[in-house]
C-alpha cells in the first residue's frame, strides 16, 4: 500500500511540473548548477524567471544561482543585478549579501561595495566571510592612494596575436623570440561551466615585419588534448622542458580539477608524453606554475587543504630534490597570501616577485602586485593603473628588464581575455626638449596680433629640415628639438612680408641624466617672432640717385633696385606701387612729371629683371607727400645750417615701395611649404 502511495505521489509531482514550465526549467537549472555546468544553468534559470509559476523563495534562489554561476565562471561583472534581486527577495543563502559586495566592486561602485561589506559585517553569520568583508572594507580605503601614485607604464594590446577568443598566460622564451600562451581558438568542444571552448597551448613567433606581427601555431596533440584544458605553460631557459596545467574537463566523469604536468622536447622536435608532477593534489586546483630566478623553486597556485592555507587560492612552492623531482611543498605565507585568491606567481630577472590577487587592495577583480623587500621586511604593492583595471589583470611575465606582457579582459580588447604588452618607463629616463613658439603680425600703428595659418620650417645646423608646421590657436607652434644646437626658424604667411629667418639656440640646454625623472621628461623653451603685415606696408629705399633733371637709372641706383627685385622674388604673393617723391623746390607740375618718369624708369628696370608687369606700377608723387613739411625746413638757416637744410630736403626725395594687394593664387604655394631661398 505504501509503495502504491509513493508511486502516486511521484507521478503527481511529475505531472504538476510538466504543467508548470517555470518549475520545470528551475529544476533543470538547479541540477545543472549543482553539476557546475554554469552556462547551461544560467540559460535554464533565466527561462524559469521569465515565466510565471515560481514561489517567491524559488525566484530568490534562481537569482542567487544565476549570480553565483556568473561569479564561479569568472563573470562577476554580470552578476550584480542578480545578487541585488536575490538579496532584495531575502534569499536564504547569506553568501549572496557577501558576494554582492564583490559584484559592486567589480563594477567600480566602491562606495556601494563598502556599504554592502559593512552590512554583511553587522548581519552576517559566517565568521570567515565576516573577516574577509572586514579586509575588503580596509582595502577599499586605500584605493585612492593607489590611484594617486604616478606610474610609468605604457600598455598596448598585442593586436596581431589576439582574437575574438580568449588568449592569456603568456610566457616569453628568449630562445627563438617566441611567446607561448593559452587560447581556445580551435576548440571542438565547449566547457559546460563557461560555454566556451577548451583551451590549448600555442606558440607565437615574432617575425619583425611590424610591431607584434608573427605566426601562431597550436602545439602538438602530445600536449593538447581534445577534452580538457591545457594552460599556463612555462619553460626552462633552453626551451627543452615545459611545465603546464591540465584538467577540468567540465563533465561529471574524469578529472574534476587542474593538475600540473611536465613534458620534454625530444631530439626529433616532438614532445614527450606529459608527466603528472607528484605534488599535484587530485582533489585540488593546482595551476599557474612559475620558476624562481635560480630555477630551484617551482611556484604554483592551489586551493588545496594545507595547514598554512589562508583561504581561496594560495601560492605555494616546491623545491627540486637531488633526484630532480619537485617536492617539499610550502606555502609562501604572508604578506603574499590572503583570504582571497592569490595566483599567477612570477619572478623577474632581478628576482622581484610578482603575482595576481583579489585579496589585496584591488580595483575590482584580479590585480597585479609586486613584493618590495627592504631588509627582512616585505611589503605588497599594487602596480596601479594602467596595468590594473576593475577587470581581471593577471599573469605578468617579462621579455627583458623593461618590456613585458600580461593578460586582461578589460573593455577595448579584441575578445575575452587578451594579451597586452607593457613598457616600464620607470627604467628609462628620456629628455624631450620642446620649443613653444608663437608668431605675431605687426600691423599699422605697431599693433601686434597673433598670426594663425603661418607656415613654419625649422632647419638644423646641417641644413636638414626637422619640422614643418602651421601656426594655430593664437599663432602657436611646438616641436621637439635636440639640445646643444643652433636652429634656423623660417616663417611665412600670405598676409605678411617675408622676413629674415630667426635664430634659436639650444646651446647649454641639455639636462644631466641624474637630474631626470623616470620615464619621459619634457623641458619647454619659449620663442616669439613677429612678421610685418604685407597689405599697406611701405618699404623706403634710399640712395636711388638720378642725374640732374634726368630719369635714367644710374649704375649705383641699379645696385639698390636689384635688392628690390630680390624682395619681390621673396614675396611672390604681393603687388606693389613704386612711388617716386621729390622735394618742394621747383614747380609742383614739373616735380610731379619728373618723379613719374623716374618711377617708371625704376619700374621698367625691375620688370627687365623678370618681375611681372602685373605686380608693379609706377607713381610719381612729386612734392605732394613730403615727409618733412616746408614749415619745418624753413625754420633752418640755410646759410648757417646748410647740411641740415639739405638733409631735410633729401628726406623728401625718396623712393617707396607700397604693398597694394595680395595674389591669392599664391596661397597654395605657401601652404605646401614652398619656401623661397
Amino acid at each position: 500500500m505504501n509503495k502504491i502511495v509513493l508511486v502516486t505521489i511521484i507521478a503527481a509531482t511529475a505531472l504538476l511540473q510538466a504543467c508548470n514550465p517555470a518549475k520545470q526549467q528551475f529544476t533543470i537549472g538547479k541540477k545543472k548548477y549543482d553539476q557546475a555546468e554554469y552556462q547551461f544553468a544560467i540559460d535554464r534559470l533565466e527561462q524559469s524567471l521569465s515565466k510565471k509559476g515560481l514561489t517567491k523563495q524559488e525566484m530568490a534562489q534562481a537569482n542567487f544561482m544565476i549570480a553565483e554561476a556568473y561569479r564561479r565562471s569568472n563573470r562577476i561583472h554580470e552578476a550584480e543585478p542578480f545578487y541585488k534581486k536575490a538579496v532584495g527577495q531575502n534569499v536564504e543563502d547569506e553568501e549572496a549579501a557577501f558576494y554582492y559586495g564583490f559584484a559592486l566592486k567589480a563594477n567600480m561602485n566602491y562606495e556601494g561595495a563598502s556599504a554592502q561589506f559593512t552590512n554583511y559585517i553587522n548581519n552576517g553569520k559566517n565568521f570567515d566571510l565576516i573577516n574577509r568583508a572586514k579586509a575588503e572594507v580596509e582595502n577599499l580605503k586605500v584605493l585612492e592612494q593607489i590611484l594617486a601614485k604616478k606610474n610609468y607604464f605604457k600598455v598596448e594590446n598585442v593586436d596581431k596575436l589576439n582574437s575574438k577568443f580568449t588568449e592569456y598566460s603568456p610566457f616569453f622564451l628568449a630562445k627563438g623570440n617566441k611567446l607561448y600562451y593559452t587560447a581556445n581558438h580551435e576548440a571542438e568542444k565547449t566547457h559546460a561551466a563557461t560555454g566556451m571552448g577548451f583551451t590549448d597551448i600555442y606558440e607565437y613567433v615574432f617575425d619583425g615585419a611590424s610591431k607584434f606581427s608573427g605566426q601562431s601555431k597550436i602545439l602538438s596533440e602530445e600536449i593538447n588534448s581534445k577534452d580538457a584544458h591545457e594552460a599556463t605553460p612555462i619553460f626552462t631557459k633552453d626551451g627543452r622542458n615545459m611545465i603546464f596545467s591540465r584538467g577540468n574537463n567540465g563533465s561529471r566523469k574524469g578529472a574534476q580539477n587542474v593538475d600540473i604536468f611536465s613534458a620534454t622536447l625530444e631530439k626529433d622536435g616532438t614532445w614527450s608524453e606529459p608527466k603528472l608532477l607528484a605534488f599535484s593534489d587530485p582533489l585540488a586546483w593546482d595551476g599557474s606554475p612559475a620558476f624562481s630566478l635560480d630555477g630551484k623553486k617551482l611556484y604554483f597556485s592551489s586551493d588545496r587543504e594545507h595547514p598554512d592555507a589562508k583561504g581561496g587560492n594560495d601560492i605555494y612552492y616546491a623545491t627540486k630534490d637531488s633526484k630532480g623531482e619537485w617536492s617539499n611543498i610550502k606555502n609562501v605565507g604572508a604578506p603574499i597570501n590572503t583570504r582571497g585568491d592569490d595566483m599567477f606567481p612570477y619572478e623577474d630577472l632581478k628576482g622581484i616577485f610578482y603575482f595576481s590577487s583579489t585579496g589585496h587592495p584591488s580595483f575590482g577583480k584580479l590585480d597585479l602586485f609586486k613584493v618590495e623587500k627592504k631588509g627582512d621586511v616585505s611589503t605588497v604593492q599594487n602596480l596601479g593603473k594602467p596595468l590594473n583595471s576593475n577587470f581581471d589583470d593577471f599573469a605578468i611575465t617579462f621579455k627583458d628588464s623593461i618590456v613585458g606582457y600580461f593578460c586582461s579582459d578589460r573593455p577595448g580588447g579584441k575578445g575575452d581575455d587578451d594579451i597586452y604588452e607593457f613598457t616600464d618607463f620607470s627604467m628609462i629616463r628620456l629628455a624631450h626638449y620642446i620649443v613653444d613658439g608663437q608668431l605675431g603680425m605687426m600691423k599699422k600703428g605697431d599693433i601686434k596680433v597673433p598670426l594663425d595659418g603661418a607656415i613654419v620650417k625649422i632647419v638644423n645646423q646641417k641644413g636638414d629640415t626637422i619640422a614643418k608646421m602651421t601656426t594655430k590657436d593664437g599663432g602657436k607652434f611646438s616641436t621637439e628639438l635636440e639640445p646643444e644646437q643652433v636652429y634656423t626658424i623660417y616663417a611665412e604667411s600670405e598676409e605678411c612680408l617675408k622676413e629674415k629667418p630667426f635664430k634659436f639656440s639650444m646651446i647649454g640646454k641639455k639636462v644631466a641624466f641624474d637630474k631626470l625623472q623616470p620615464g619621459d621628461n619634457e623641458f619647454h623653451f619659449p620663442f616669439a617672432g613677429d612678421l610685418k603685415e604685407a597689405l599697406g606696408a611701405i618699404i623706403r629705399v634710399n640712395n636711388i640717385n638720378y642725374d640732374f633733371n634726368k630719369a635714367d637709372i644710374r649704375t649705383d641706383a641699379a645696385v639698390i633696385l636689384d635688392t628690390m627685385v630680390m624682395f619681390l622674388n621673396d614675396n611672390p604673393n604681393i603687388t606693389v606701387e613704386l612711388g617716386s617723391h621729390s622735394d618742394t623746390r621747383g614747380s609742383s607740375e614739373y616735380n610731379r612729371a619728373l618723379s613719374q618718369r623716374r618711377a617708371q624708369s625704376a619700374v621698367d628696370y625691375i620688370i627687365s629683371k623678370g618681375i611681372s608687369s602685373a605686380r608693379i606700377v609706377a607713381k610719381g608723387y612729386g612734392e605732394d607727400k613730403p615727409i618733412v613739411p616746408d614749415s619745418q625746413i624753413n625754420k633752418v638757416d640755410k646759410k648757417k645750417q646748410k647740411e641740415l637744410f639739405e638733409e631735410l630736403h633729401a628726406k623728401n626725395r625718396r623712393t617707396e615701395f607700397r604693398v597694394t594687394g595680395l595674389l591669392k593664387d599664391k596661397k597654395a604655394q605657401l601652404l605646401q611649404g614652398e619656401f623661397t631661398k
